[in-house]
């Protein structure tokens, strides 16, 4: 017999399972260095308007903003779309508000199921009413005057200058 076919073969040598410091460096470097460079990118690339889905819908807004004098009274309701597309508060005993919303806000309608979901973003494209919510919203009646003729406006009678960011009493 050959010598090679003597020896008999060793088991594999399990005593080192240790890294060395600079596989310990790269199992603790390389995760760090992958997400700060992930975070980087979201960073830089991150657009806020990319938030507002679904289809524009025509509001009326006024030049209020936060921090301006407002009035007290107060409205509740749910907004509803009507049948002309436009945006409304529907209080609890059935009548129906026009709204004149804030500077910079928007409102959105998508088809979600079977029916159609409201949004409202504030001025930093954040979400701050739904179709489904029960709203408090702070303001001042006034005649419908300079908004007449705009899409959205009622011909005639009174809207509601909305002068508070929209409180959430209930949803669904």
């Amino acid at each position: 017999m050959s010598d090679t076919q003597a020896r008999s073969p060793r088991p594999p040598d399990l005593t080192r399972r240790t890294l060395t410091p600079f596989g310990y460096a790269v199992c603790i470097v390389v995760p760090i260095a992958l997400a700060a460079l992930g975070l980087t990118f979201l960073h830089f690339h991150y657009d806020k308007e990319q938030l507002v889905s679904g289809t524009k819908l025509p509001i009326l807004t006024s030049d209020w903003k936060p921090g301006d004098a407002a009035e007290g009274t107060l409205v509740t309701g749910e907004l509803v779309l009507a049948d002309s597309k436009c945006l409304q508060l529907q209080g609890k005993e059935g009548g129906v508000v026009d709204l004149v919303w804030p500077a910079d806000y928007e409102a959105t309608v998508q088809r979600v199921g079977p029916t159609d979901q409201l949004k409202i973003y504030g001025p930093d494209r954040d979400i701050v009413a739904r179709s489904t919510d029960t709203i408090q919203l702070g303001g001042a009646f006034a005649d419908v005057g300079e908004y007449a003729g705009q899409p959205c406006a009622p011909t005639s009678g009174q809207v509601f200058l909305v002068q508070s960011e929209p409180k959430v009493v209930g949803a669904e």
